[in-house]
């Protein structure tokens, strides 16, 4: 039989009783030791209190003047265990601070992932406009090292947040330089992502035509990358740009393929299963077969109010 746990529980309690024969930084530093033991074993609770107890101490004795690297790795322990309980308010504001400590050390690069961070985590719950406000400072910091597929990812993610404001045509500008910078940086997956969200924004705009192009795009790529699930999406997309061009046959072909696929998943995503139903009952009654278009909208009926609870 090993003796290593036996060995970890000796450690750990060794830490344990350090905590009543130290204090100040030397205290700080145990905890932080034992917020690593409890953040291997999946206690994020503990750890989140381990972690703040020594952050306190530390700004009881200098603060950032003092422990900015101490206190630079706490604040990302703490932004982890935020994540890990899915308190995404809470990472946010926590990469916030964190990107304040990288300014702080002149540390740009990972000034502008910190502001990213924040970013995602407010997009995670909704909140677009402080998502927005994130990536745009992160675009905004001046790094000497950042490369044509970071500068088109920012975009990206500007792009997206203010399509949720339904900002949809400055969006398309954000979209479209990212999908420049991403072609300039040859990744074909970012590419794509660009015309995903092109497209959507396009439909947003009933601009059927140029979302079309996009939708177009995103289909071949995901015919070429051989991914079923993606493919499902992109011949939504390209089926509503075929009804906003009133090329029905086509739209319908997308469509009812893209049920077929989306239904498959067993995790559904019973939202745009709803949604792509609802525009193939467009397409059925633009092709004059009302009856087709109303049994569809009835079998959903119960779904869509089950999701609208």
């Amino acid at each position: 039989m090993s003796a290593e746990p036996n060995n970890k529980k000796a450690q750990e309690q060794e830490l344990w009783d350090r905590i009543s024969t130290t204090e100040g930084a030397e205290r700080a530093e145990v905890l932080d030791e034992l917020s690593h033991i409890a953040y291997n074993r999946d206690n994020y609770i503990e750890c989140l209190q381990l972690v703040d107890t020594s952050i306190d101490i530390y700004f009881q004795h200098g603060g950032l003047d003092c422990y900015l690297k101490e206190l630079i790795h706490l604040y990302q322990g703490r932004a982890h265990c935020y994540e890990n309980l899915k308190r995404f308010a809470e990472a946010a504001e926590t990469h916030e601070e964190l990107a304040k400590m990288k300014y702080l050390e002149n540390d740009f690069e990972n000034q502008a992932e910190e502001l990213r961070a924040a970013g995602r985590a407010w997009y995670r719950i909704e909140h677009w406009r402080k998502s927005l406000d994130n990536h745009l400072a992160a675009k905004a910091v001046i790094d000497p090292d950042t490369t044509p597929l970071t500068m088109g990812i920012d975009l990206l993610n500007i792009g997206m947040a203010l399509a949720k404001l339904k900002n949809h045509q400055d969006a398309i500008d954000n979209y479209l330089s990212a999908r420049s910078l991403c072609k300039e940086a040859k990744n074909p997956e970012f590419v794509n992502w660009c015309d995903n969200y092109l497209a959507l924004s396009y439909i947003a705009l009933n601009n059927g035509l140029e979302a079309k192009f996009h939708a177009q795009h995103y289909f071949n790529y995901t015919k070429v990358a051989e991914d079923l699930g993606m493919e499902g999406y992109a011949r939504y997309r390209l089926g509503m740009a075929h009804l906003l061009c009133e090329e029905y046959e086509d739209a319908e072909a997308h469509l009812t393929r893209s049920l077929q696929i989306l239904t498959l998943e067993e995790d559904k995503d019973w939202e745009d299963i709803v949604a792509v139903n609802k525009e193939l009952a467009k397409v059925l009654v633009a092709l004059d077969r009302q009856e087709e278009a109303q049994s569809r909208l009835d079998r959903i009926k119960t779904i869509e109010d089950t999701l609208a609870a």
